[in-house]
């Protein structure tokens, strides 16, 4: 069993079907041959049964009147029978009368005697039949037949019967092996998409459905399953990097953010990232007055209109609360800078139509700039103090820091 538990899918297949077959074949052949045999011994059995009867019938006046050459030449009408080994007649004393043999065989008839039947023997057929003359038994005759024709059919049989296997295991095993490809397939196939998703952590990859059997229906299940870890992934992942309310990248985002920004202009020196640090103004007056569902839509639209206004080389995120941040990379000047901070102006001028109201949105801009000598914890220090000094001057502005 450990050798089987060792073998591929693919050779357990052929081996399972292969020994099925041979199974059921030599169970087929084995019931095909004994049932032969049997059906033969009884037809043997009943012609022997018959000649006894016929030799009986014609040798009661030769065995009355002690006429041996009668009798000899009714026992020798048994020879033409070739599996008749010999034939024996007995007197009623159970003292052999007369008997014949088949060729120049040596025999000896029998010396003790049966009730009327056949007896099969390991390699011959005793007939035992009583002579009767006037419903009195006058006599016995015994014919012995060998079983050699019965033996030689049985192991012919035998020989078909082992070639018809072979041959049949052959047509099996390559039938086994040419559509045990349908079977086997679907689960490699499984299996290396399996180890593809574990190996390069993407829950994106599917398995092809190529039947629609058990396997398919199983394959389908695992790319279910795929798909459901891959949402549970993304959602996992929005939740971790992504704001729920405004679905702007979140604090722990801008941080790996802020980091790779200051990386990536050590690097390039030919331009500097530019930090924005925004709080929007009196949103806690109208959170307070208008309830938290009108300062959540206050919210929403304030984070849609500050990523309408930023170019390509700028991301918005929401640390909390009113509070949010650009980081602008390929910054080549301060008048780019200054630009998004107009712009954002721009975008957030209109009022907002709420619940019959109309709400004005404002914000406080704070501004760094860094040539990639700083730290993240050193920027955002820099940007805040910049923010209260725009809250200083009124609220409504921007400021650099200096």
């Amino acid at each position: 069993m450990d050798v089987f538990r060792k073998l591929s899918i693919k050779y357990k297949l052929i081996f399972v079907v292969v020994l099925t077959a041979a199974i059921g074949l030599t169970l087929a052949s084995s019931a095909s041959v004994s049932y032969d045999h049997i059906m033969q011994k009884q037809a043997l059995a009943e012609e022997m049964q018959i000649l006894s009867q016929v030799v009986a019938l014609r040798s009661a006046a030769a065995l009355s009147f002690g006429d041996q050459k009668n009798a000899l030449a009714n026992l020798n009408t048994l020879k033409v029978s070739s599996s008749v080994r010999f034939a024996c007649m007995y007197d009623a004393d159970g003292k052999t009368f007369v008997k014949v043999g088949q060729g120049e065989l040596p025999y000896e008839c029998p010396t003790s005697l049966m009730a009327d039947g056949e007896y099969f023997e390991q390699d011959y057929l005793d007939v035992f039949q009583s002579v009767i003359r006037n419903n009195e038994v006058i006599g016995q005759v015994v014919i012995r037949s060998g079983l050699e024709q019965l033996n030689d059919r049985l192991q012919q049989q035998l020989i078909v019967s082992v070639v018809v296997l072979i041959i049949s295991l052959c047509i099996a095993f390559a039938l086994t092996a040419r559509m045990q490809r349908q079977i086997y397939k679907p689960i490699i196939q499984l299996g290396k998409v399996a180890a593809q998703v574990s190996n390069n952590n993407n829950y994106a990859i599917r398995a092809s459905v190529e039947n629609d059997d058990e396997f398919g229906k199983t394959v389908k299940a695992f790319n279910d399953m795929l798909h459901e870890i891959e949402q549970d992934k993304k959602d996992l992942l929005e939740l971790a990097y992504y704001d729920p309310l405004t679905h702007l990248p979140n604090r722990r985002m801008f941080s790996e953010k802020i980091k790779l920004a200051l990386e990536n202009v050590t690097r390039n020196k030919n331009s500097k990232v530019a930090l924005i640090f925004m709080d929007v103004d009196k949103f806690k007056q109208i959170n307070d007055t208008l309830g938290h569902d009108i300062g959540d839509i206050f919210l929403i639209e304030f984070s849609k209109r500050l990523q309408a206004a930023l170019p390509d080389t700028a991301t918005a995120f929401r640390l909390g609360g009113d509070e949010f941040t650009v980081i602008q990379n390929d910054v080549l000047e301060k008048a780019d800078i200054i630009k998004t901070a107009e712009a954002i102006y721009k975008e957030i001028a209109p009022e907002l139509q709420v619940a019959g109201l109309n709400l004005t949105m404002s914000a406080s801009l704070g501004i760094v700039m860094s040539d990639g000598n700083d730290t993240p914890i050193t920027m955002m220090k820099n940007a805040d103090i910049a923010l209260y000094r725009a809250k200083d001057a009124g609220r409504g502005n921007y400021q650099f820091f200096s």
